[in-house]
């Protein structure tokens, strides 16, 4: 009884390690942090899958979730205009510079190039 207690603890000591070390292997997406331009736009990503922006002339304040696929990215907006709008977009990094395009509520794109500033 006493060998199957101490194999059965030895199980769970190398899954639990094997789940750290499998976490500390994950690379956070890129995009998580704090970006801006110089024209007064900005994004933050956060880790939990929510992002708030400020963008346009005059800005106006979007929040709410973000998914990825690849290098599309859709940001659902529920609380921006009417009914809520959903930007789906490409996006790309290149150091520490952000490419992406943004439609705004009046249904504008903007190119947007913005370099991070934080994480």
């Amino acid at each position: 009884m006493k060998s199957k207690l101490n194999f059965l603890q030895l199980v769970l000591t190398v899954i639990v390690v094997c789940g750290v070390i499998f976490a500390a292997c994950i690379e956070p997406s890129p995009l998580y942090g704090q970006w801006t331009d110089n024209k007064g736009n900005s994004i933050s990503f956060f880790n939990d899958g929510k992002f708030a922006a400020r963008v346009g002339v005059p800005s106006t304040d979007y929040d709410g979730t973000y998914t990825l696929l690849n290098n599309v990215i859709s940001l659902n907006c529920p609380d921006v205009g009417d009914r809520g709008m959903t930007i789906v977009s490409e996006w790309d990094i290149r150091g520490n510079i952000l490419y992406i395009n943004w439609v705004t509520v009046d249904g504008q794109t903007l190119a947007l190039t913005m370099f991070k500033i934080s994480n």
